[in-house]
């Protein structure tokens, strides 16, 4: 029944939309009191467990601070009444929580119902006839200022707003839990007082939502005012020479810097202790040293600055018609641009630096004596201040270097002015070209990734590559020369210059691999490591290619195996050797056919090598004749054959044609034809037996040899009838089979 009861409550909460106004008249009969209890109609409190936001309606209408307090704290009575009549340790939880709503009530009281102020937002300077240079960079100031307001109230806005989806999401969850918590219980009075709770803390940021956007309203109108007066005060500049007492202050500033940046170096070049004060020690002189250079930097800048403004002060004083040093303008440009440029990049180190000291973890005082914990203590605390410090630095050094810059931009104005035609076109491109030049050479010097805790740039990464494209370009041109002397020389399948070349194909590799590695700026000098990295690979991933090419090596010092060879795999395959590769070597059969075999494979199998040592080879062709055949005959004519065939050595002592008698056979007498064969031959051996064995048919058909075809005789025994009975009748296996008697062979008569 109270699960139905919970459903429709919701049912209710979603489906009655009561305006504002409507409410408010209601609020006699008091319509948010969905559990119908009874009150008094001159109570216009909310019920306390109506979990509707609509309720919060009546007290955004009450326009003065008085009647919101009398009424609230009317709401508040109600949430204590409810809870004194809890019991045990949980009133406390509960009353404490009623505090809390309490505050927040006071903090909404005080977002809606207090004057407005202005907002600490600063004023534009009233716009004057004529400006100083001094006068036109407090505005500058200002506008800064403004514009850092901006950016805070903004990121202020981002943060109230992703706070206020959060709580929403929270109120939801609050709503479920209710539905589901039994009517009347304490659980869900602390369900109604958690709802009211982050209810109040929406609404809160809500107020202050809509606070921080009228700033930002404001802040941009005052910002743009700015503008237009910054833009207005630049056409009404009255350029005067810089004050000479404020430059000596500034030069005896620089002098004061640079004695303290002597001194801190010095400090920092000492050996520091390895202890914990040590160490936080050193942090500290490191702080101390940003912050004097950037206080250096900013002196650097004012100078500039005051180079700048007595060189405008110059030019305003010229006549009509004269016009100033163009190089000189040039230098002083370049050097305010340097100026700003050194001190850009200062300040990013020092965020760098002060960002971690914020962000680095706190130092562990456990194991330290009581002495020392206070005198870490005390360095930790002056380590965070000094990184404050050096926050705040960085935002005065910011300020100057935009002072500078709208100096500077004045003397690019002039400059533009004084230049005319072909000039000025060709300082466009310049000046597109150095900016163009500038951001490659930030693109390629900005960190990838690291490599042992070294960054690694694109530069180093170009760098590899080309040094190995150069190297690939070696080892091809090497590679041409090699071809061209073979070809001159009429050189064919030398294992040397083959070997030659390969060797020196490896070392540009290795050598270009070196260098590029090195480029990276990595330490090859540590071979340990190196080998290392190599065993792990090599036991991974790359023990097969290692294997093919260690073997590759082998195969080429030995010269068990060289380019030009032609060998006899175990499987039968027969082909000439095109090429012995890092990882495997080619061979072609007489099918014109590549066949790719991995190197470690030639070496842990057995391979024929038909041309190893010699180029010459004797080859057997075996042949029959018919028995009764004259054998010198047979010789003749076989010799004959063997010597009409082109590929046959001849008048060579030991390697003439032979003929040997090897069997007598069950139909032929056998011979074996033992020819020696030239170099040009021995890569076709199926050819070769093909042409022995066609020259023989001829010659034996010459001489009337006749070549035997299997035969067999049959010899067939005679029997006279009168014996047929007393033979034993066989059957096909030859086995005896019975006789049928007389009784049995007249009874088959019969049928």
């Amino acid at each position: 029944m109270k699960r139905y009861f919970g459903l429709i409550l919701l049912l209710f909460i979603l489906g009655i939309s009561v305006p504002p106004a409507s409410l408010y008249a209601a609020s006699n009969q008091d319509p948010l009191n969905l559990l119908n209890d009874k009150q008094d109609s001159a109570d216009k409190t909310p019920n306390i467990r109506d979990l509707s936001s609509r309720w919060w309606n009546q007290y955004k209408e009450l326009e003065e601070a008085k009647t919101f307090e009398d009424q609230f704290q009317k709401f508040i009575k109600k949430l204590e009444s409810a809870v004194n009549e809890v019991e045990g340790e949980q009133r406390g939880e509960l009353l404490e929580r009623i505090a809390i709503i309490r505050n927040l009530a006071q903090e909404y009281k005080k977002l809606k119902y207090s004057k407005k102020n202005d907002l600490d937002i600063p004023k534009a300077l009233i716009l004057k006839e004529t400006y100083s240079v001094k006068d036109y960079l407090e505005v500058n100031q200002l506008r800064l200022q403004v514009d850092f307001l901006l950016k805070q109230t903004q990121e202020e806005i981002s943060r109230v707003t992703d706070s206020i989806g959060q709580t929403s999401n929270t109120l939801d969850v609050l709503k479920v839990s209710y539905l589901n918590s039994d009517a009347g219980s304490v659980e869900q009075l602390s369900i109604v007082l958690n709802w009211i709770n982050s209810q109040l803390s929406k609404v809160i940021e809500e107020q202050l939502l809509a606070n921080l956007k009228s700033r930002e309203d404001s802040l941009n109108t005052e910002y743009e005012s700015l503008e237009s007066t910054l833009e207005e005060a630049r056409q009404r500049i009255s350029f005067e020479p810089y004050p000479q007492e404020e430059r000596e202050k500034l030069q005896q500033e620089k002098e004061e810097l640079d004695e303290d940046l002597k001194q801190l170096n010095l400090k920092l070049s000492r050996d520091i202790s390895e202890t914990s004060i040590g160490f936080t020690s050193y942090e500290i002189l490191k702080l101390d040293l940003a912050l004097s250079l950037l206080a250096y930097h900013e002196v650097l800048l004012k100078i500039q600055r005051a180079d700048d403004q007595d060189r405008l002060a110059a030019i305003s004083l010229l006549e009509e018609g004269d016009k100033p040093d163009l190089d000189e303008l040039r230098n002083l440009i370049a050097g305010s641009e340097r100026a700003i440029q050194l001190a850009e990049d200062e300040v990013t180190k020092a965020e760098t630096l002060a960002r971690d000291t914020l962000l680095s973890s706190d130092i562990n005082l456990r194991q330290q004596t009581t002495e020392e914990k206070q005198n870490l203590q005390r360095l930790s605390d002056e380590r965070r201040r000094k990184a404050q410090q050096l926050l705040r630095a960085m935002s005065d050094v910011r300020i100057t270097i935009s002072d500078n810059e709208l100096l500077l931009s004045l003397l690019k104005d002039i400059e533009d002015k004084q230049q005319t035609g072909l000039n000025k076109t060709w300082d466009s491109i310049k000046e597109f070209t150095e900016q163009a030049w500038d951001s490659a050479v930030k693109l390629v010097n900005r960190p990838l990734f690291s490599i042992n805790e070294r960054p690694i740039t694109l530069l180093p990464l170009i760098n590899l590559c080309f040094i190995i494209l150069i190297g690939y370009l070696v080892s091809k041109l090497v590679s041409f020369l090699v071809h061209r002397f073979e070809k001159k020389h009429k050189i064919k399948n030398s294992s040397s210059l083959y070997l030659l070349h390969r060797l020196i194909h490896y070392l540009i590799i290795f050598i270009a691999a070196v260098a590029g590695f090195s480029a990276l700026g990595l330490n090859l000098s540590n071979l340990t490591l190196i080998a290392g990295a190599l065993s792990v690979g090599i036991g991974f991933g790359l023990q097969n290619l290692v294997s093919n090419f260690v073997s590759g090596l082998t195969i080429m010092f030995e010269k068990t195996l060289k380019v030009g060879d032609y060998i006899e795999l175990e499987d039968g395959t027969t082909g000439q050797v095109r090429e012995i590769k890092t990882r495997s070597t080619r061979i072609n059969t007489n099918d014109n056919i590549d066949v790719i075999i991995p190197n470690s494979y030639m070496v842990t199998n057995i391979v024929t090598n038909w041309t190893l040592k010699e180029s010459t080879r004797r080859v057997r062709i075996p042949f029959g004749v018919a028995y009764g055949t004259d054998k010198e005959i047979v010789k003749k004519a076989a010799i004959e054959a063997a010597n009409n065939v082109q590929y046959t050595l001849k008048n060579i002592p030991g390697k003439e044609p032979d003929v040997w008698l090897t069997d007598f056979g069950d139909n032929s007498v056998n011979f074996l034809l033992l020819v020696w064969v030239a170099h040009y031959g021995v890569r076709r051996p199926t050819r070769i037996s093909s042409i022995y064995m066609w020259e023989l048919d001829t010659a034996f058909k010459k001489y009337g040899i006749e070549i035997p075809f299997p035969q067999r005789d049959v010899h067939l025994n005679i029997v006279n009838d009168e014996d047929k009975q007393s033979l034993p009748l066989q059957s096909v296996t030859g086995e005896s089979l019975p006789l049928k008697d007389a009784k049995e062979s007249k009874k088959d008569d019969k049928k």
